[in-house]
């Protein structure tokens, strides 16, 4: 009888052995959710090269938008299949505030951050590049030379060729832009309706994603937007020709990676240490045609020609944006998108 039980015994015991070490053999991975297109692929491109160094796989789930990507992450709240999140600056300051839902980032594991531009970094995210608003525009089907953000007003040929983003894209950035652009500040959201008002004629389009807009400037719907560059490269590989400029006042804009709660903040920091190494940051920035956000980065000539003077650069105050945004999207909704 007690044979039978050594038996027994030693035969679990091997079960229990081959389960752990076939668990052991199982590839580690991660969910990483990011928008569409440009960020998508560019990202895809970095991640291959972290899993070859770390054998992490990396799996890329497509968001619409910042706002789309929060409301899965808060539905999966109680078991989340993401691991990191890409999101802009203003998003992820009012999202970090779920304690349940966004683990603070474990800077001993993430030694990196300490070259990341200042301010561009808090103890919840990251910045992986930075942008400004700028104007896009096509130069053959626009031939007045756009250099100012008042031509937008001014320019008659621009009459519903233009195309700007609905408030909920980019944080109210239009409506800032708005302001500033004609005498008011950036904390002066009666004069940015008043301007959008006014601009209106000119808008063929508001739109509320990426790809939507790039899409449309490529098949000549728009000739112009306001927008990031990151959407010239896009016009560019479909053989228009575009151009960017990032006139005075410029406002500045991060995208940014946060840790999700998922039970795999380990693999996920080493995800995002990878992400702003200097070198990997310098080739984001090349292949999303932005700015790199790391000490010592380099940008092309082409790119660097694109972005504003640092003296022109104009950073909003995130939680005033956060703490006004349903209110904007609101009243944008009904006076000046109907």
């Amino acid at each position: 009888m007690r044979a039978v039980l050594n038996l027994r015994l030693a035969a679990a015991t091997l079960a229990l052995g081959l389960c752990a070490s076939a668990s052991a053999q199982q590839p580690q991975s991660i969910s990483v959710m990011i928008w569409g297109a440009t960020w998508q692929s560019s990202i895809q491109t970095l991640s291959k090269e972290f899993t070859d160094k770390t054998g992490i796989r990396v799996n890329l789930v497509t968001q619409a938008s910042s706002g789309e990507g929060l409301v899965k992450l808060q539905a999966m709240k109680a078991k989340p299949t993401v691991d990191v999140w890409f999101t802009t600056a203003s998003v992820a300051e009012r999202a970090v505030t779920d304690a349940d839902l966004f683990a603070p980032l474990p800077k001993d594991k993430i030694p990196n951050i300490a070259n990341v531009t200042p301010g561009a970094a808090t103890s919840h995210y990251t910045a992986v590049y930075g942008y400004p608003m700028s104007i896009v525009y096509r130069t053959d089907l626009i031939k007045s030379n756009i250099t100012q953000w008042t031509d937008l007003w001014k320019v008659d040929e621009l009459d519903k060729k233009l195309s700007i983003p609905a408030m909920s894209m980019y944080q109210g950035r239009s409506l800032m832009m708005a302001s500033m652009a004609n005498g008011g500040s950036a904390t002066d959201d009666e004069k940015g309706f008043e301007m959008l008002a006014k601009l209106k004629p000119k808008v063929a389009m508001f739109y509320s994603s990426d790809a939507q807009v790039r899409t449309a400037m490529s098949q000549g719907e728009i000739a112009i937007m306001m927008g990031t560059p990151a959407a010239a490269r896009r016009v560019a590989d479909a053989g228009r020709p575009v151009k960017v400029v990032s006139p005075r006042p410029s406002i500045m804009n991060y995208d940014v990676v946060t840790i999700v709660k998922s039970g795999k903040e380990d693999l996920a920091a080493q995800y995002v240490n990878f992400l702003i190494e200097r070198s990997n940051n310098q080739r984001i920035a090349q292949l999303t045609n932005m700015a790199p956000v790391v000490a010592g980065a380099q940008m092309p000539a082409e790119l660097a020609a694109q972005m504003p003077k640092p003296e022109d650069m104009v950073v909003l105050d995130e939680k005033w944006v956060n703490s006004n945004m349903a209110k904007w999207v609101e009243r944008f909704n009904k006076e000046i998108a109907k």
